[in-house]
C-alpha cells in the first residue's frame, strides 16, 4: 500500500471535510427559524470539495504523487439513525449518516495529464446519552470506498468514553460566530460563511486550513449547499461492535508508525510493557507494538477541530490526558492506538486503515 497513513492531519482533514458535509444539520442563522429547525431534518447535501491542501488529498486516498488542487463533486443524502446492539451501552445511540457518490476530478502527477475518481463516502457520528445532555461514549467513522481498487480506500474510525459523562451545550458556538444580515461566519480559525437561502436551504462555503489564497476569495475550498425536509422516524442500523482487547502481547524492537502522528499530540513519559490495546478483529500480520506512559504534568487537553465543531452548532469532541497508558500498534494494513487510565479502562481509541 503506497498512500500515506500516518499523519494525524489526516484525520483532521476528514474531519474538516465532514463538518462541512454536515453543516446545516444543526445550525439556525435567526430566531425566527427555531421553530423550523424542530421541524425539518436535512434530506441531501450536494457541491463541490476542492482539496487545496497534501492532508486533504490524503484523506480521499490520493498519494504524495498526485498534485494538490483536485476537484471532488458531492451528492450526498442524510438519514438520521438510531443504533441498536450496542453491548456496553446503557441506552441506544443516536446520531447521523450520510452517503452518496462522489467524483473527483482534475487529477494531476509529475507527468501531466488529467485523471478523475468515482466512489462512495460513507460517515457515521453516533452518540449515547446516559440522560438528556449527559454524553457517555463517541463514535465517528469515516468510510471512503474508491472504484478502481482499494490501494484508494480509507477507513477511520475514532472512539471516546467520557467518564464522568460529558455535558453538551447549547448555543456554545455563537461566540465563535459573527452573525449579520442572515448569515454567520466564523471569527478565527479557518473561513466558514453559512447563509440561508430563498428556498430554505443553507449554503456554506469555507477553507481547509493552511489552504492557500482561499478565505473569501471567489473560489473558496468548499461551497455545499444542504436541502431540508421535514422530519421523519430515524433509520434503525447494527451497532458495529468492533473494538475487542488484545491480549498476551510483547513489545517489538520496532516503533508503530501508522498512528505516529496521533502520539505526538500527546505528552509521553517512559516505555511500558503494560499493553492495553484496543481493536477492530484481523487476522493481519501483527509488525509493531509499544506501550508508553503518559505524561500529564501540562494538562493537554486535545480538542481535534473543535472551531470547526462549535462554529457548525455540532458536538464538539474533547479529552483531556489524564494519568494512563498510550498503547499502539501496527498490523500489515491497520493502525491501532488506544489509551488506557489507571484502572486500564479503555477511554480513548482509533483505527486507521
Amino acid at each position: 500500500m503506497n498512500r500515506p497513513i500516518n499523519q494525524y492531519n489526516h484525520f483532521f482533514e476528514c474531519i474538516i471535510l465532514t463538518m462541512v458535509v454536515l453543516t446545516s444539520t444543526s445550525i439556525g442563522l435567526e430566531t425566527k427559524t427555531i421553530d423550523l429547525e424542530k421541524s425539518s431534518e436535512i434530506d441531501y447535501i450536494y457541491g463541490t470539495v476542492t482539496l487545496s491542501t497534501r492532508t486533504a488529498m490524503n484523506a480521499l486516498g490520493l498519494s504524495e504523487d498526485t498534485k494538490i488542487g483536485a476537484r471532488a463533486t458531492m451528492n450526498l443524502t442524510v438519514n438520521s439513525i438510531i443504533s441498536e446492539g450496542c453491548n456496553d451501552c446503557v441506552h441506544n445511540p443516536t446520531g447521523l449518516q450520510i452517503e452518496g457518490f462522489v467524483e473527483i476530478q482534475n487529477i494531476r502527477n509529475d507527468m501531466g495529464g488529467l485523471g478523475r475518481i468515482e466512489g462512495i463516502l460513507s460517515i457515521t457520528y453516533l452518540k449515547e446519552y446516559l440522560k438528556e445532555n449527559f454524553i457517555s461514549k463517541e463514535w465517528f467513522t469515516i468510510n471512503w470506498n474508491a472504484s478502481g481498487g482499494t490501494e484508494l480506500d480509507t477507513y477511520t474510525q475514532f472512539t471516546i468514553i467520557h467518564n464522568p459523562p460529558k455535558l453538551e451545550l447549547e448555543k456554545r458556538y455563537d461566540a465563535a460566530f459573527i452573525t449579520s444580515d442572515g448569515e454567520k461566519e466564523s471569527r478565527t480559525g479557518p473561513w466558514l460563511l453559512a447563509k440561508t437561502l430563498i428556498d430554505g436551504s443553507i449554503n456554506a462555503q469555507g477553507c481547509f486550513p493552511n489552504s492557500v489564497s482561499c478565505e473569501k476569495s471567489l473560489n473558496p475550498d468548499i461551497n455545499l449547499t444542504s436541502v431540508k425536509k421535514s422530519i421523519d422516524s430515524p433509520k434503525t442500523i447494527s451497532h458495529s461492535n468492533s473494538l475487542i482487547q488484545i491480549n498476551n502481547l510483547e513489545s517489538t524492537e520496532n516503533i508503530p508508525s501508522n498512528i505516529d502522528g496521533f502520539r505526538n499530540l500527546f505528552e509521553m513519559k517512559n516505555e511500558t510493557n503494560d499493553h492495553n490495546i484496543w481493536c477492530d478483529e484481523n487476522e493481519e500480520d501483527i509488525i509493531a507494538i509499544k506501550s508508553w506512559n503518559l505524561d500529564t504534568s501540562n494538562n493537554n487537553i486535545i480538542a481535534p477541530m473543535t472551531l470547526w465543531l462549535d462554529v457548525l452548532g455540532l458536538p464538539s469532541s474533547s479529552f483531556v490526558q489524564t494519568n494512563g497508558i498510550w498503547s499502539e500498534i501496527d498490523y500489515s494494513n491497520t493502525g491501532c492506538a488506544s489509551i488506557s487510565d489507571e484502572n486500564k479502562n479503555l477511554i480513548f481509541n482509533i483505527i486507521i486503515r
